[in-house]
């Protein structure tokens, strides 16, 4: 009978506990019923066992990905979204920077993920915060902790000793001059983390230029300020491992006389699509690839 008592307890505990759980999935089943739509929840732990399976992909595939830092600065990552990828893909990027003795491994949307030094997919994500590498995404990613393993976005990226990275051209959908000034607070975030690690060499591309079907001449001249700051010592102030390539510049109509002046050059678009077109990429990627290995040569002069 004590025994009884002394258990009493516990076993009201999992009682309630089961009670609830009944209550819970009785009020998801009216939800579904009386909305008529799909709970989310099989989508839900979908996702969940696939975040888990590339975190442990990446962690297991960690050593390797190390073992390219030999401490001379070959081992260089690049977070881009589509049109980086279209950098790579529709050029012979990668095969420049193979040439000159660098392993470039890219990241795209988490879905797709890693790709090799081989431009395979690696199978895994380094699964940077919402997917977001707009300057508010950046600011995120930059603010996470690092670890030794992989267990975060940031934390993926360093194991590379270049970090090459880039704002999808919608952190240029800049309404109004107190945005410019929030996305500039974004880019501090990042300077502060590049500072707290001059052991790895960063090199940021200014955001890629806007459609002047979408950029009005007021944003695209509020585009063109916020390229301009971030190649400004006022921005790098002195930082000897963050190098800026002018993405923007490249990409932008660069004639005030022109109706389009600071949107993306009418050759190199299509439509009203904002992606460069393959005319801009294949100009652009050469370009590219000769900043990344003089900057690496400049920050990590090779002894003769």
């Amino acid at each position: 009978m004590n025994e009884n008592k002394k258990r009493s307890p516990f076993w009201q505990i999992l009682k309630t506990i089961a009670i609830v759980l009944v209550i819970a999935a009785v009020a998801l089943a009216a939800v579904r019923l009386i909305g008529g739509k799909p709970l989310g929840i099989r989508h839900w732990v979908d996702v969940q066992l696939w975040h888990a399976n590339a975190l442990a992909n990446a962690l297991s595939h960690s050593r390797e990905v190390k073992s390219f830092s030999e401490g001379d600065y070959t081992n260089v990552v690049f977070l881009h979204h589509s049109v980086g990828e279209n950098l790579i893909t529709q050029t012979d990027l990668r095969d420049q920077l193979t040439g000159a003795g660098l392993d470039l491994w890219d990241h795209d949307y988490n879905y797709y993920g890693l790709n090799d030094l081989n431009g395979n997919p690696a199978g895994y994500n380094y699964w940077i915060p919402d997917d977001n590498t707009d300057p508010d995404g950046l600011a995120k990613l930059f603010s996470q902790k690092v670890y030794s393993l992989p267990v975060n976005g940031i934390s993926g990226l360093m194991q590379h000793e270049v970090i090459v990275f880039k704002s999808c051209f919608t952190g240029n959908a800049v309404l109004n001059d107190a945005q410019v000034e929030t996305q500039k607070g974004y880019y501090e975030t990042v300077h502060a983390f590049i500072a707290q690690h001059p052991d790895k060499l960063f090199i940021l591309l200014t955001t890629p230029p806007l459609n002047s079907a979408e950029a009005d001449p007021a944003m695209a001249a509020r585009n063109r300020l916020m390229a301009d700051w971030l190649l400004s010592e006022d921005y790098r102030r002195g930082l000897t491992n963050l190098y800026v390539f002018d993405l923007y510049g490249q990409l932008a109509d660069n004639d005030p006389a022109s109706p389009d002046y600071s949107t993306l050059l009418a050759e190199y678009r299509e439509g009203s699509d904002n992606h460069p077109n393959l005319k801009a990429n294949q100009a652009v990627a050469p370009l590219l690839a000769d900043f990344i290995v003089e900057t690496i040569q400049a920050y990590h002069p090779v002894s003769e």
